[in-house]
């Protein structure tokens, strides 16, 4: 496994941009959808239906104002901090981090996303295009425990949204190990780990056709692969 070749994209490498008060960083984006991604060898073009990551932060007491999304699943992870939500799905919604709010876009829906105080609010966005278009709009929040990885989308339980790819969130205690057999994208949130026998901290976004994750430090992890082949 140890052997298995791995993509590493450092998240300092990329440019930072954003908009109103978002600071972010695009890590992810699927040329089929934003056509001049097609033209960057510096980030990752997805994998499936995973189309788009951005990592970065609300401002305090700032954020994305009302905004419209349709035929999208939007994983929004809360590293840390605390997010409002207002909208014509999950209106007045807190999220405090480590959490994970999912948002189904499905027909259509407006959204708003802030800080809810004077410290920033660490996010890393998640887009996926649905199982099929015209769902019913629809949410679910999820909290994140130490020591384990929580299905966010996908997987074969019925806890989350039905989708094409499996989204998983969470922390990873030292000592123990997390693989995957099939073709993946994953990003540290927290601490460092060793890849496939390379290093990798936080901000590091993997991709390959198999991942052995294995660190002497507690880290945290997002990690994305098709839902078919999942264990």
């Amino acid at each position: 496994m140890n052997a298995q070749p791995l993509r590493i994209i450092h998240r300092n490498d990329l440019p930072v941009g954003g908009f109103a008060g978002i600071v972010e960083t695009h890590m992810v984006k699927n040329p089929a959808i934003w056509k001049d991604a097609g033209q960057r060898q510096d980030i990752s073009h997805g994998l499936g239906d995973f189309i788009y990551l951005a990592s970065g932060y609300f401002k305090p007491n700032d954020g994305a104002p009302l905004h419209p999304h349709n035929d999208v699943d939007i994983v929004s992870v809360i590293l840390n901090g605390a997010v409002g939500h207002k909208g014509s799905i999950g209106d007045g919604t807190v999220i405090e981090g480590p959490g994970v709010q999912v948002q189904r876009a499905g027909t259509g829906m407006q959204h708003a996303e802030f800080s809810m105080n004077d410290a920033k609010a660490e996010i890393i966005q998640i887009w996926f295009l649905p199982p099929e278009n015209g769902l019913q709009p629809d949410y679910q929040n999820f909290s994140l425990k130490e020591g384990e990885l929580t299905t966010v989308l996908g997987g074969k339980g019925a806890e989350s949204f039905h989708s094409s790819m499996t989204c998983q969130v969470g922390f990873i205690p030292k000592g123990q190990s997390v693989s995957c057999e099939q073709p993946f994208v994953a990003m540290i949130t927290k601490g460092a780990a060793v890849a496939n026998g390379q290093p990798v901290k936080v901000g590091d976004l993997m991709e390959g056709e198999a991942l052995k994750l294995t660190s002497d430090e507690d880290f945290g992890l997002v990690l994305i692969q098709g839902t078919e082949k999942f264990q």
